[in-house]
């Protein structure tokens, strides 16, 4: 395809302008992009994904559910010196004591951002205390629906007393959840 401008070169240029929804392409050559300033355009990223997380955290800064993300006296780690504001401008912790330091700070954020602070990989590690507590989950929730097919049984043969009773356990048992 030729230059649309000079129409003598071969266009290795595309340039798309777009002014109130209306689109205009123009194919030029590289000696006419650069007459008309094209050619040398400079193209800024608005993230720097160097100091996301800093940016993350500079935003935040002011907001209200994040009170002491800043405090007067400087935290820093005992370990390896990383201070919490050289941390929130790069995004990186220092050691792995960082964690440790920083956790009062960090918790909120990452509870907020993640909805959890606790890891438990992709499939999730079960320990027997959490097949214990699953076990008793379940063992309550088969309580509740038997108890719920009971009140159901009792109030359509009109036993209001057995009734009652029901469904006081099933607030009993809703209300310890």
């Amino acid at each position: 395809m030729k230059c649309e401008n000079c129409g003598r070169n071969q266009a290795n240029v595309k340039y798309t302008q777009i002014i109130n929804g209306e689109k205009k392409q123009m194919f030029l050559c590289e000696e006419c992009s650069q007459k008309l300033g094209i050619g040398n355009m400079q193209i800024n990223m608005p993230i720097d994904f160097s100091s996301f997380l800093g940016d993350f955290f500079d935003e935040m800064e002011g907001a209200t559910f994040i009170p002491t993300l800043r405090s007067p006296n400087e935290l820093k780690c005992r370990k390896c010196g990383l201070s919490f504001d050289e941390f929130m401008h790069t995004g990186k912790f220092g050691c792995s004591n960082c964690y440790e330091e920083f956790e009062t700070r960090i918790d909120p954020i990452i509870k907020n951002i993640q909805g959890s602070n606790r890891h438990i990989g992709r499939i999730g590690k079960i320990t027997k205390e959490d097949e214990e507590i699953n076990k008793e989950v379940i063992q309550e929730n088969n309580e509740l629906e038997d108890l719920k097919e009971k009140l159901k049984l009792a109030i359509q043969e009109e036993r209001y007393e057995d009734a009652a009773k029901f469904r006081d356990e099933i607030k009993e048992i809703e209300k310890s959840n």
